[in-house]
């Protein structure tokens, strides 16, 4: 769980790391918790921190952060490093993937792959889209669609997920085996997926097929009914988004997390954002930056993001679907003033950060969901970035989750113009 880096310097794992977050954050004072579902007096593995205040819970987090980067980065750093909180501590999500399976509908138990805590009542999401969820659960099984066995692989219905719009308006997905190694026909699907249609605020119902054996809440588009995207209000931006795609989950702080990396770009003139998903980042900085390019993989999320782009106007911001690495081989030196990085939990890795050194962009602003291997590329990239601040943000109220924002400068050249 612990190694040494240096002399006297930890290096956790992932478990370890979790281990300090809980522990940190639980040496706060006991309330009582807001969901009945939640520990000590149930087993939902949604939420782990429900039984200790939320002021403690930033805390805990926020020491946890600064022993974890703890003589990998200046003392200076560490002292200034903040961490924000979420203005909503519940109802904040605007995804939620309940497992379905042995009559059960919910989340895992702590620990338990195979146990499912079956819930009457969820505090991370909207009561209405929890209601939407459940809803569409219980019509699915009185229809007789078959939970999806775990172990012995068997059954039609494996999850069902809920997205929500910040004007609480409801995409739901149900994803599914085969149908034909149920029994399940088509018109039984369609019945079900037209009666999900009328629960309050839900605008459109997809069919995700996951046939493998992998337990996955993302599937195949395979039909849809209703509105085939969900509309995301994010300041003047209308973003669309599908069941598939990758969309920060805290609506509540999704708008200061913008306005941060706004500030670290200023009116930097040539700007790509890698990882760009719908173009979340991109299009919020479209106004400041002269030209801007959004790199995405996932060819449904490159294509909504070139829809989101013609919608904003927004004409000297280009969408690009590639390979990150790909993209930034194909870069020249000194080709970029700004690199902005939201990698996936597995970071950037060695390659893409000996590009990021190729290139010298003179600032790297990385968001990043697993502070872990944050901290791996920030080594990697060391040789030649200073850390300029290191901000953590609480995007997963009631959980060890941590979301951080490190800017980088390259150690020979200035900040971008009008950046901070």
């Amino acid at each position: 769980m612990m190694a040494e880096f240096a002399p006297g310097v930890p290096v956790l794992d992932g478990r370890g790391f979790r281990a300090l977050v809980l522990a940190q954050a639980r040496s706060g004072s006991t309330i009582e918790p807001t969901c009945r579902h939640a520990p000590p007096h149930d087993w939902c593995g949604g939420c782990t921190l429900q039984d200790r205040d939320y002021t403690a819970q930033v805390a805990g987090k926020q020491a946890a952060l600064r022993q974890l980067w703890h003589g990998h980065v200046d003392d200076g750093v560490i002292s200034a490093m903040t961490y924000v909180a979420s203005p909503e501590p519940f109802g904040y999500r605007a995804r939620m993937d309940y497992v379905a399976s042995k009559d059960r509908f919910g989340l895992r138990r702590a620990g338990r792959f195979n146990y499912i805590v079956d819930l009457h009542e969820c505090h991370l999401i909207s009561p209405r889209a929890f209601h939407a969820a459940r809803h569409s659960y219980d019509l699915a099984r009185t229809t007789g669609w078959p939970d999806y066995h775990l172990r012995e692989h068997r059954g039609f219905l494996r999850y069902i997920v809920v997205r929500r719009s910040p004007d609480d308006e409801l995409l739901i997905a149900f994803v599914t085996s085969d149908p034909a190694s149920s029994g399940i026909d088509l018109a039984g699907i369609e019945r079900v997926a037209e009666q999900i249609l009328l629960v309050p605020g839900v605008v459109g119902v997809h069919w995700l097929r996951n046939d493998t054996r992998n337990d996955s809440s993302f599937g195949v588009t395979t039909m849809h009914w209703g509105a085939a995207t969900l509309g995301m209000r994010v300041g003047r931006q209308s973003l669309h988004i599908a069941p598939n795609s990758f969309f920060q989950n805290n609506l509540a702080l999704l708008e200061p997390l913008l306005e941060h990396i706004g500030s670290a770009v200023g009116s930097a003139r040539h700007v790509a954002d890698v990882y760009g998903g719908v173009g979340t980042i991109a299009l919020a900085l479209a106004d400041q930056c002269e030209h801007i390019v959004s790199v995405e993989s996932v060819a449904e999320s490159t294509r909504l993001a070139e829809d989101n782009r013609q919608r904003a106007a927004a004409d000297h911001c280009r969408i690009v679907g590639s390979d990150a690495l790909m993209w930034l081989q194909a870069q020249p030196t000194a080709s970029l003033d700004v690199l902005i990085v939201d990698p996936p939990r597995t970071g950037l890795g060695p390659q893409v950060c000996a590009e990021i050194r190729r290139i010298a962009p003179a600032r790297v602003v990385y968001l990043s969901c697993h502070p872990l291997t944050q901290r791996e590329d920030w080594l990697a990239l060391a040789p030649d970035y200073a850390m300029h601040s290191l901000t953590g943000y609480d995007m997963f109220p009631q959980t060890p989750h941590i979301e951080t924002l490190a800017i980088l400068d390259r150690r020979d050249a200035a900040q971008p113009s009008g950046a901070s």
